[in-house]
């Protein structure tokens, strides 16, 4: 997680700039007032870079914990399938008492040995697979991708400051719009349509 003095640090910095961008405007002080910005906009990217951090390393315990679940029922299934396998084992050698041909009980007794060692094996491997899964792996993986979702943050608050700035400087100098050579036919053009 974020570190709570770098958490304090940022919301420092923010107030920093607000209280220059709140003197520039006030003393008439473009620069002052341009650099009181810039700082709130440095202090608010680190913020949301600290919550993206935060967010990732809760991903990753909670990844950490998924994967112990699934190892947990992975066992569980295996350990069923085993279950099921000894009771149609019995069931088979239950129902091949009653049946007089000696062939007959011979052939269906080897079908129902295959099928259990078949289930068994499948149990076996399951268990086995299971037991080679590493939870700390799992959540290693996660980790690895918190400074990137952390980085990929920063950028994507970087971007919405410029896009945020450039909006507000275009409706700042909406008194300077030009129209285009198209829009000044269309509006000529309804212009006509109306005037008869």
């Amino acid at each position: 997680m974020a570190d709570f003095i770098d958490k304090a640090q940022h919301k420092a910095e923010e107030v920093a700039g607000t209280a220059k961008e709140k003197a520039g405007e006030a003393t008439g002080n473009d620069s002052l007032r341009a650099e009181g910005a810039g700082d709130q906009a440095k202090a608010n990217t680190h913020q949301a870079a600290d919550k993206v951090s935060d967010v990732a390393e809760n991903v990753a315990d909670s990844a950490a914990g998924a994967a112990e679940d699934a190892k947990h029922a992975a066992s569980d299934a295996a350990d069923k399938a085993a279950d099921v396998a000894d009771d149609v084992k019995a069931t088979v050698q239950d129902k091949l008492q009653n049946v007089d041909a000696d062939e007959v009980k011979e052939k269906a007794s080897q079908v129902a040995d295959k099928a259990a060692d078949k289930a068994s094996a499948v149990a076996d491997d399951v268990k086995a697979k299971v037991r080679n899964i590493d939870t700390q792996d799992v959540a290693d993986a996660a980790k690895v991708g918190t400074p990137v979702i952390a980085a990929v943050a920063a950028v994507a608050g970087a971007v919405a400051f410029v896009l945020i700035r450039r909006r507000n400087r275009r409706r700042s100098a909406a008194h300077l719009f030009v129209p285009s050579k198209r829009t000044t036919r269309k509006l000529a053009k309804k212009a006509r349509k109306h005037s008869f």
